[in-house]
């Protein structure tokens, strides 16, 4: 068998309020899917959040209506549901609108056989249903036992991938060992590692959602899987598709001759981008200053990137803010300070220091309501 394996798509999703990130999110899907068609897969496998809602708008529905069309007779639609795409009550879920996609495990796992290979999942389970989780997880092992290759899809975090006390819902230990192939779907970066008889992989989102995704878009692009079970053992295959560029940058405006150099970073970055996509690029920057009108900085920012972006997000850090982790003294690095203490704490990738540094900037200047969506979209969990 040779199946896809792709998560995340969250169709109608519209980062910033912009048509036309909107847009990039249906682009990117409609690329994964005329690839995947070319690869000759026997099955696409969803591991969840294929819209960004449980009631998603029209045109997502539009979307995904149109690309199942196209893969209709070629090969099978089987999805799981994620936390997003999940009723908050007792309802229809969007896929059930279509006849030709096949949702697996509400509320108990579920299995079908495909050209002899075990097909198993259960849809996205947190909360009180995490004890179901676990207690449905345990007949995965049994019922494998009568197939020589299997895969099981899920959409759940793991405390290795995620080790904050709340953020994830299973154990490693608390996963089946028996699985050929494990088609996680949940986390926006991607994962493949061997795990028990197979292979574990988070196919990661297909698009940037949130400024935290940036550096490992950028170290491991953003797409999916084809998977080749003929073999002794899967072989994975990497996709990129064409997302959107965006950039994260911090200058240092101290003093009006330091425009020159911070706008020739910004430009150099923004050069650096066109290796990715000649899209126009979204640019977050923060920009550190002092003794420098804050109007004047803008002015000179807008004027040096007009026609080149599609939007920028700024944030100023004073030195003189008290509550800035920028504001540390003495010539101390606090992106060093702040990487070494997360890295105390078993956390060393560069996606929980973007996401610390974002909640800095966000509540330092009392962003709450963006600073709680922007944990929402990282974690997939609810902040009230």
């Amino acid at each position: 068998m040779r199946f896809a394996h792709i998560s995340d798509t969250h169709l109608g999703y519209r980062q910033y309020n912009f048509d036309e990130r909107e847009s990039d999110f249906y682009e990117v899907f409609n690329e994964a899917i005329n690839t995947i068609l070319k690869e000759r897969v026997d099955v696409i496998i969803h591991s969840g959040d294929l819209f960004d809602s449980s009631a998603p708008s029209i045109k997502a529905l539009k979307v995904f209506k149109d690309c199942i069309e196209k893969i209709n007779g070629k090969a099978k639609f089987i999805s799981i549901l994620g936390d997003h795409d999940t009723p908050k009550r007792r309802g229809l879920y969007p896929h059930s609108l279509f006849d030709n996609v096949k949702v697996l495990g509400i509320g108990e796992l579920e299995y079908i056989d495909v050209n002899g290979v075990l097909i198993a999942g259960i849809s996205n389970l947190r909360g009180r249903g995490i004890d179901i989780l676990r207690s449905e997880l345990k007949k995965f092992d049994h019922i494998a036992k009568n197939y020589s290759k299997s895969i099981l899809i899920l959409h759940q975090a793991i405390d290795r991938y995620l080790p904050f006390e709340g953020a994830y819902e299973l154990r490693e230990d608390e996963i089946p060992r028996s699985a050929s192939y494990y088609a996680f779907g949940h986390l926006h970066f991607r994962v493949v590692n061997r795990f028990g008889k197979g292979f574990l992989a988070y196919a990661g989102s297909t698009e940037i959602a949130n400024k935290g995704e940036i550096s490992s878009w950028i170290s491991d692009g953003k797409g999916f899987y084809i998977v080749d079970l003929d073999g002794d053992e899967p072989i994975i295959h990497r996709f990129n598709l064409e997302v959107r560029p965006q950039i994260d940058l911090e200058l240092n405006i101290m003093n009006d001759s330091e425009m020159i150099k911070a706008l020739k970073i910004l430009d150099d970055g923004l050069r650096g981008l066109f290796k990715f996509s000649s899209k126009p690029p979204i640019v977050h920057l923060t920009i550190r200053c002092r003794d420098v009108d804050r109007q004047r900085i803008m002015n000179n920012v807008n004027k040096h990137i007009k026609g080149r972006v599609l939007g920028l997000r700024v944030n100023f850090i004073s030195e003189s803010t008290p509550t800035s982790i920028s504001s540390i003294k003495g010539g101390v690095d606090y992106k060093a300070l702040l990487r070494e203490y997360l890295k105390s704490c078993g956390l060393s990738g560069e996606e929980y220091l973007n996401l610390a540094l974002e909640l800095q900037e966000l509540l330092v200047n009392d962003e709450i309501e963006e600073a709680k969506k922007f944990v929402e979209k990282f974690f997939g969990v609810e902040v009230k």
